[in-house]
C-alpha cells in the first residue's frame, strides 16, 4: 500500500497535472479524473437540453391550442334543427313553431283593365260623381262594370253604348281608389245588378223610374234592369 502510493507521488512529481494551457497534462492524473467526470457532464447537457426542447414544444402546443379554441368559439354555430346562429344549442321544443295556420288568397281581379281602359273609366267616372261621396263613385263603377259584363263589351265601349257623360275631366285619387275597389277587388255597395242611374235634381226620368228601383245616394237614383219577360 505505501509502495503503491509511493509510485503515485513520484508520477505526479514527474509528470505536472496542468500544461501551461490550463489543460491537464497528458498521462497525468488529472487528465484521468477528468476523463471521467466528461461524459457526465455531457450528459447532464443533453439531459437539459432535452427537457428545455421538451418545454419549448409543450409551450408551443398550449399557444396552439388556445388560439385553435379562440377561433372555433367566433365560427357561426351550425344553425340546423336544435340549434342557434351564435349561440349554444337548443332545445327543439324552445325554438319557435312554424307557422301552420293557412295564409289568406289575394282574391283574384274581378275585371282585367288595360291602362288605357282605366283611364277612360276613371274619367267617366269623374265625369258623373265627381262631386258624390265615394259610396257614390263606387255605385256609378259598379253600372259600368256590370254593363259590360252584360253586353259583353269592354268598358270604354259599354259608356257609349248607354251614353254616359262624354266629358273626361281629370280623376280625383277617390276615384281612383272607386274604380280599383270595384274593378281590382270587386267591391260592391249593392249586391243588385245596377245598370242605370240619373240625377232627379237635374233632369226627369220616366224611362229610369220604369226600371227597378235599388238604391239612391246623394244625388243618384239607382236601378236594375226589369225584365222585358
Amino acid at each position: 500500500m505505501e509502495a503503491a502510493k509511493e509510485r503515485a507521488a513520484r508520477r505526479n512529481r514527474a509528470t505536472p497535472a496542468r500544461t501551461s494551457d490550463s489543460q491537464p497534462a497528458h498521462g497525468s492524473r488529472a487528465e484521468s479524473i477528468a476523463h471521467q467526470r466528461r461524459p457526465a457532464k455531457y450528459q447532464s447537457r443533453w439531459a437539459a437540453t432535452i427537457f428545455t426542447s421538451a418545454l419549448l414544444i409543450c409551450a408551443t402546443m398550449a399557444s396552439t391550442a388556445v388560439l385553435l379554441t379562440c377561433w372555433t368559439a367566433k365560427q357561426p354555430v351550425d344553425t340546423g334543427p336544435g340549434h342557434v346562429a351564435d349561440g349554444p344549442p337548443v332545445a327543439a321544443s324552445e325554438l319557435p313553431a312554424a307557422d301552420t295556420s293557412p295564409q289568406p288568397e289575394t282574391p283574384p281581379v274581378r275585371y282585367e283593365l288595360t291602362a288605357e281602359e282605366r283611364d277612360t273609366v276613371e274619367r267617366v267616372v269623374m265625369a258623373e260623381a265627381g262631386g258624390e261621396s265615394y259610396e257614390g263613385q263606387v255605385l256609378v263603377a259598379q253600372c259600368i262594370l256590370n254593363a259590360a259584363e252584360k253586353l259583353g263589351q269592354q268598358p270604354s265601349e259599354a259608356v257609349v253604348t248607354l251614353r254616359y257623360a262624354k266629358g273626361r275631366p281629370e280623376p280625383t285619387q277617390s276615384v281612383r281608389d272607386a274604380v280599383a275597389a270595384v274593378f281590382d277587388r270587386g267591391e260592391t255597395i249593392t249586391d243588385e245588378p245596377i245598370l242605370y242611374f240619373y240625377a232627379p235634381a237635374r233632369t226627369t226620368s220616366e224611362w229610369h223610374e220604369s226600371q227597378i228601383f235599388v238604391i239612391e245616394v246623394g244625388g243618384h237614383r239607382f236601378f236594375a234592369e226589369r225584365s222585358t219577360q
